[in-house]
């Protein structure tokens, strides 16, 4: 028998269990904000890395984390903030978690 991980969106950061569709939820909840993607990413240090990424007319990212940090507990609030005009689609037309998360990688270093 293997394991092959989580089927859900469900990550432990600082030893919480986060479902990062409820931080997106929050993103989405903000004006201007269409679409948003958040991903857990592994940092230098080891220790798990919130990282979001939105579409839409997001403006300046501070205010966004700013909304965020008045919304949620500490640890559910991203690192950063990156606003995209599009968002990379697989094959499918979902969003593309693994390219995303290739580009957003480089946030958290």
């Amino acid at each position: 028998m293997v394991h092959l991980g989580r089927l859900d969106h469900q990550v432990k950061v600082r030893g919480y269990r986060v479902e990062l569709g409820e931080i997106e939820a929050a993103l989405r909840a903000h004006p201007g904000v269409v679409d948003a993607v958040v991903l857990a990413i592994p940092g230098d240090d080891g220790e798990v890395e919130l990282v979001a990424a939105c579409t839409g007319e997001v403006g300046d990212t501070d205010e966004v984390l700013t909304a965020l940090s008045a919304r949620l507990p500490a640890y559910m609030v991203p690192r950063t903030v990156a606003a995209f005009d599009l968002l990379p689609l697989n094959q499918n037309g979902k969003v593309d978690r693994k390219a995303l998360g290739a580009t957003l990688a480089g946030a958290v270093r």
